[in-house]
């Protein structure tokens, strides 16, 4: 995700003349220090979980993104992120139900 946000960046600085730096709020660092406590099944679990709940969430936005974008750069950068996201979302419930029978309805 690296990539995605210096690409973004340089488009904020591009376009609009707007340098934006990303910060960590309080809720992504008790998040972070929630998964610190936590080893073995239990990290894996939470962080399975936490991620899945951050990947849809990215979803929601890069599809409102993709219905007002302006720039066909942006709007196919959120195109990607539904697409990753998604199966990486896949991927991690595939994971949760054969490892720990944590298996959506």
């Amino acid at each position: 995700q690296s990539a995605e946000i210096e690409r973004m960046q340089g488009w904020l600085r591009d376009w609009y003349g707007i340098s934006y730096e990303p910060r960590m709020t309080r809720g992504m660092q008790n998040e972070i220090d929630r998964l610190a406590a936590l080893s073995g099944a239990e990290f894996e679990i939470a962080f399975m979980e936490m991620m899945i709940d951050h990947h849809s969430k990215a979803i929601r936005e890069a599809e409102r993104c993709v219905e007002r974008a302006y720039h066909p750069e942006l709007e196919q950068l959120c195109e990607g992120i539904i697409a990753t996201q998604s199966a990486e979302i896949e991927q991690m419930q595939e994971w949760l139900c054969e490892w720990y029978d944590r298996c959506e309805a």
